[in-house]
């Protein structure tokens, strides 16, 4: 699919993604190139570009959810709901839509709407993922907790015939 000015459509994308960031993660994120000191940025920089790429072309499902498997972790760990999590999809349809017409336009309006459904799938699999993280946690602390508190109610040593 021929789109002109394919660079400033990434570019524009990633600055309507890190929006719903506050300000000074959104600058960092989009001026930090470094992947080591800014993993998240440089994940769904590097995601956005593949997901373009693979939208204009013809759609390699496995690249796709390789890239939207990036983000989604990203966004699930950050609790985001979930039609925040996908609203990044969408968002390209606006500004594809001044690039493409007709046919074009519907093609790629499809394409994105597979994208948001598979997001939101990873997007799901990773929020539980997480809470069951945060539960089996929550259950090691009680455990450690309750071992404490046992050996605390035990005899002291003296008691015990030790000394």
């Amino acid at each position: 699919m021929a789109v002109q000015n394919k660079q400033d459509i990434a570019e524009l994308w990633l600055w309507r993604v890190l929006r719903s960031y506050p300000y000074q993660s959104a600058e960092f994120m989009a001026r930090e190139r470094d992947p080591f000191r800014n993993p998240a940025g440089h994940t769904i920089r590097r995601a956005l570009g593949i997901l373009l790429d693979e939208l204009l072309r013809g759609m390699d499902r496995g690249r796709c959810a390789e890239a939207l498997d990036s983000v989604m972790q990203i966004r699930a760990i950050q609790q985001l709901e979930p039609s925040r999590a996908v609203e990044f999809l969408f968002q390209l349809k606006d500004i594809l839509r001044v690039q493409v017409t007709g046919a074009e336009k519907e093609l790629l309006d499809g394409r994105i709407d597979e994208l948001a459904l598979l997001a939101f799938d990873l997007y799901v699999k990773y929020r539980e993922r997480t809470y069951q993280a945060r539960t089996n946690e929550a259950r090691r602390r009680v455990y450690v907790m309750e071992r404490r508190l046992t050996q605390r109610d035990g005899p002291d040593w003296q008691e015990r015939g030790d000394a």
